[in-house]
């Protein structure tokens, strides 16, 4: 262990880093992650707001002023991730703002009010799988007239918190409130009176996930939508401070990037490997390829010719490589690291750096992402950055006529429902 210290410390910018990803639970307790510690928040800390009103109904817990709809679009500042500018233009992000972001459901009276309940523990799929699940919650609701709301103790508020937008400050009060305003959601208590709504449709355990995973939307801006969704996320991005609905202290997203880089404008790629665990996962590719026109085998096995057709024109190969996997197939690392040009620059980082948040956030930021199509995870990470403005991304590669590597769909493709078909 000492030694693997010593090698990182010296070898802190070399040209590829490999990093564990926890497939299993955003949480894993793993030596990967650091321990979580519980945090009291005082007697009773989990006392919720109104559903519909969000009136604290505990007087006892300070609610901080949230800004209004119009002070938060007037005071809105250029997106920064980890100290660094992303590409999004600050106009176009305002812009999408004023669109999707004023909640004009939730002006509404329960009466008139139809709402979208996400509650209970139980998901369809791991992290990736589940950010679909709430991002298509999202669309539904949007395309029939509903309001989300989840329960406080559900999978879908876990996610949203242990990722993004923790709880500070001890004001559960405030949260509910900013929640409300920044993603037009409802959060409500396990004792709260659902049946002064109009209606309500319940999403509960494994089949309501797989209902909102396989959802659909027609709409024409469905793209925009969803960006704007994603985007709202990344402003709250967690930084190690305050604590997710499990009351559990949250990590640092920005670790891994803070533990690589010095400065904040160093180049870098990412490389999400990606075994899809046997036949089912190498149908979902081969259905991507035959709608996409994409190799059926180069995203799993990311060959260093693969690789490299893909960094060298870009002049990236002299810069440091992040390969994220879920190490189910060894080999594709060993022929990486036995290949001339990229072999001799693998070095590993602390482990403790790395979970799935800072994995995340570290693809999301590189200035290169090669990911895997059937992937949720890289889906995920292929629509955060086609939000953010970057252009960068590879999913979608096939041979040309005279045998070089090009692109066979562009990043939009990602969002491709004929493409992509539930994954979009």
């Amino acid at each position: 262990m000492r030694l693997l210290v010593l090698l990182v410390a010296c070898t802190l910018f070399a040209a590829v880093i490999v990093v564990t990803l926890h497939p299993n639970r955003i949480d894993a307790p793993t030596a990967t992650r650091r321990r979580l510690y519980r945090l009291r928040l005082g007697p009773d800390p989990w006392v919720f707001n109104d559903p519909h009103t969000t009136i604290l109904k505990n007087t006892t817990l300070s609610t901080k002023p949230v800004a209004s709809y119009d002070t938060a679009i007037a005071t809105m500042t250029p997106l920064r991730i980890c100290n660094r500018k992303v590409p999004i233009s600050h106009e176009v992000d305002v812009q999408m703002m004023q669109k999707f972001g004023n909640c004009q459901l939730l002006s509404n009276t329960p009466e008139e009010t139809n709402i979208l309940l996400l509650q209970g523990d139980q998901t369809f799929g791991r992290t990736g799988n589940n950010l679909i699940e709430i991002l298509h919650s999202l669309e539904y609701a949007r395309d029939n007239g509903l309001v989300v709301a989840i329960r406080h103790y559900s999978w879908a508020a876990h996610v949203i918190t242990e990722l993004w937008m923790a709880v500070q400050d001890e004001d559960i009060g405030a949260w509910l409130e900013f929640i409300k305003q920044s993603l037009c959601i409802l959060v409500v208590d396990s004792d709260d009176d659902m049946s002064r709504y109009k209606s309500v449709k319940l999403i509960d355990g494994k089949v309501g996930c797989m209902e909102m995973f396989y959802y659909t939307s027609q709409s024409w801006d469905r793209v925009e939508y969803l960006c704007h969704i994603i985007r709202t996320l990344y402003r709250y991005l967690n930084l190690g401070v305050g604590v997710n609905m499990r009351r559990d202290q949250v990590g640092n997203s920005c670790s891994v990037l803070n533990a690589i880089f010095k400065d904040t404008y160093s180049k870098y790629s990412v490389i999400h490997s990606r075994s899809l665990e046997g036949p089912p996962g190498l149908r979902i590719l081969k259905r991507i390829a035959t709608y996409s026109g994409c190799d059926e085998t180069a995203a799993l096995d990311m060959a260093p010719d693969y690789i490299k057709s893909i960094l060298h024109p870009l002049g990236m190969l002299n810069h440091p490589i992040l390969f994220i996997t879920d190490h189910q197939n060894a080999t594709i690392l060993e022929r990486l690291m036995a290949d001339t040009d990229i072999g001799p620059n693998i070095h590993l980082i602390p482990p403790e750096t790395s979970w799935i948040g800072s994995d995340i956030t570290a693809a999301l930021m590189a200035d290169v992402f090669i990911g895997n199509p059937a992937s949720t995870f890289s889906g995920f990470i292929a629509k955060s950055r086609l939000a953010l403005g970057y252009d960068a991304t590879f999913m979608f590669r096939k041979r040309s006529e005279d045998g070089n590597w090009v692109n066979a769909c562009d990043n939009v493709c990602i969002f491709d429902r004929q493409i992509m078909h539930a994954m979009a």
